[in-house]
């Protein structure tokens, strides 16, 4: 499309001049999925007992290979037992990385300052979501690392180990605990997808496949009653993750097997990325086809959802939008230049054009490295004559 540019451009000459504003502009060449999925390598866990599921992860949390995420109470067990542990975990786990950061306290104020502004943001949400069992214990925790009493953590963590084992023996019942299989990302959802959405096996299905797929996400959670069998949890690996996507004929050749996109999901905050496709199907009878994007960074957002909005990049130029026949041509050389003032006076600024749209009405252009005359000290850009 470059070249469609000598077409249109015009020679200048003096007299009366239309201008425009340079602005800076970014123009992107997307494929928007509206209805794109998560692929992801996912080890579900089953329950090995009939009772209540009480997790022992939080969501989101990282886990190691052959720890303890779940337990499984009897039945009938008192869930205001369950609802006490809850809160003494949500406790026990900030305490926990209160300690292990309690090193803070010799490297300085600053340090210790960081940790006092999270947890007074954690205050704040908090407070936001009603959780006022454990907001007096965030402010005791505050507290505690302005007087940089690391004692004071490690004596609370002990004791609410001892208030935890009697509420345990109150239940009167063992716990059944469940160990991952696999290092990864702890979720209490599971959405039945596990097995059908893993990385190898996309490439035994079809457009039609995927579209009939009824995407629901089940969140099982504490006191949810299962018997043995039942899936619980899953660990899914955060080193790699993927996103499923159908591109119609007339987008079809962007996707190219080894092409690296950008990823954007409107619907998800702070979840912006970068991957590789790895894999493109065969056209089907529309002339649609199924690919895949590896994903090689965790996204803590993006490991909520089965089904998002993606937006797939696969080209993106930031410079100057301006009118094709503002460009021009120097006479005997591929080379291009349009004028700009700054103030009365016109520059020829040496250019490259990075873009040019189909219809060739505009492009997007950036001066040269070598340019006597740059864009960017320029006020307005010579667009044609009266």
């Amino acid at each position: 499309t470059i070249c469609a540019i000598i077409g249109y451009g015009i020679a200048y000459c003096v007299g009366p001049v239309r201008s425009m504003k340079l602005e800076e502009y970014t123009s992107e060449v997307t494929l928007n999925c509206s209805d794109a999925l998560i692929v992801r390598d996912e080890a579900v866990n089953y329950a090995t007992a009939a009772g209540v599921v009480y997790n022992i992860a939080e969501d989101g949390e990282r886990v190691s290979n052959n720890s303890a995420i779940a337990g499984i109470y009897r039945s009938g067990v008192d869930t205001s037992y369950l609802s006490a542990l809850r809160t003494m975990d949500k406790r026990l786990r900030l305490l926990k990385k209160l300690a292990a950061g309690s090193d803070s306290y010799e490297i300085g104020a600053e340090s210790a300052e960081n940790e006092i502004s999270q947890r007074l943001n954690g205050v704040i949400d908090l407070s936001k979501s009603n959780s006022v069992e454990i907001v007096h214990q965030y402010r005791e925790d505050i507290n505690g690392y302005r007087s940089g009493s690391t004692d004071n953590i490690n004596n609370a963590i002990t004791n609410l180990e001892t208030q935890r084992s009697v509420i345990e023996t109150r239940i009167g019942a063992g716990r059944r605990d469940i160990l991952s299989t696999r290092s990864g990302i702890f979720s209490s959802s599971v959405d039945g997808f596990e097995a059908v959405l893993s990385p190898e096996r996309i490439a035994d299905y079809d457009v039609q496949y995927i579209r009939s797929l009824s995407i629901n996400d089940i969140s099982r959670g504490d006191r949810a009653a299962v018997l043995v069998g039942d899936p619980i949890c899953k660990v899914m690996n955060n080193h790699e993750w993927y996103v499923l996507g159908i591109v119609g004929a007339d987008k079809a050749e962007m996707c190219k097997t080894g092409a690296e996109v950008g990823l954007r999901f409107p619907r998800i905050s702070a979840a912006d990325t970068k991957g590789t496709i790895t894999y493109v199907s065969d056209a089907d009878e529309n002339g649609e086809r199924l690919f895949l994007v590896r994903v090689p960074t965790y996204v803590e957002s993006a490991f909520s959802y089965r089904q998002v909005e993606a937006e797939i990049i696969f080209e993106s130029y930031s410079g100057y939008r301006i009118p094709t026949d503002a460009i021009h041509t120097r006479e005997g050389v591929n080379e291009y230049y349009v004028n700009a003032m700054k103030g009365s006076d016109t520059f020829e600024c040496d250019c490259e054009v990075l873009y040019s749209d189909m219809e060739g009405e505009y492009a997007i252009i950036r001066s040269k490295d070598s340019a006597e005359y740059k864009l960017g000290s320029m006020e307005r850009l010579v667009v044609g004559e009266k």
